[in-house]
């Protein structure tokens, strides 16, 4: 992977350290357990990928693959047939295509988040000075199968959006979250603000607080 013949062989391997040290730190804060998540990296005309199944937070650059960009290209990296990209490779190729100012997407099943949407309720940025400052908008998407096309093409459509502000994080029903940053790090910070409001928001309801309506003061 890292000697692919035609890359920039400096931008791989640095692509590859941030995903590498990106993952230690989602599995550190607790944001993915197992085998779950995903990260990608845009280098050139490719995606730089984890692969499936394999724990996040104990990968080598030596694990990671490298992908066409391109949404209809075939989903695999033909130097290391022994490893399958990510299953969410279609919402990674669909987001860096509707997103070309940004660098990297992560994904990850933020535990509170699934136990608030599984209850049918939808955390609102805004209760909180620092979710409402760095994710102000905070789109929503029900349920649809994983991996599926419908997932990936809906995802891309709430980050692409042209509504201010602009979104860079996306929750989804019952699958956690995807966002998106300038570099591995700004994408998950992003995961780690929704994380804390929906701990924050779950912690307050089981305390007995009523969220008002949205528009209205917190």
């Amino acid at each position: 992977m890292l000697d692919d013949v035609g890359m920039d062989a400096r931008a791989v391997r640095l692509a590859a350290e941030s995903i590498v040290a990106g993952g230690r730190r989602m599995g550190a804060r607790g944001l993915i357990v197992a085998g779950e998540g995903n990260l990608s990296v845009r280098v050139g005309d490719r995606l730089l990928v984890t692969p499936s199944g394999r724990r996040k937070d104990e990968l080598r650059p030596d694990d990671l693959l490298l992908v066409p960009a391109d949404p209809d290209a075939a989903p695999a990296d033909p130097d290391r047939p022994d490893l399958r990209p990510t299953s969410d490779l279609r919402i990674h190729r669909a987001v860096h295509a509707a997103r070309p100012d940004i660098v990297a997407v992560a994904h990850a099943h933020l535990a509170a988040s699934l136990a608030i949407t599984l209850a049918g309720e939808v955390p609102d940025p805004s209760v909180l000075p620092e979710t409402g400052h760095f994710i102000p908008r905070l789109p929503f998407l029900a349920f649809m199968a994983m991996g599926s096309r419908q997932l990936a093409d809906a995802i891309a459509a709430e980050l692409a959006d042209d509504r201010e502000p602009t979104a860079d994080v996306v929750l989804l029903e019952r699958h956690g979250a995807v966002s998106v940053g300038r570099s591995v790090d700004a994408a998950i910070d992003r995961l780690e603000l929704v994380d804390l409001l929906c701990r924050v928001w779950r912690d307050a309801r089981l305390l007995g607080w009523q969220p008002r309506p949205r528009g209205g003061a917190a």
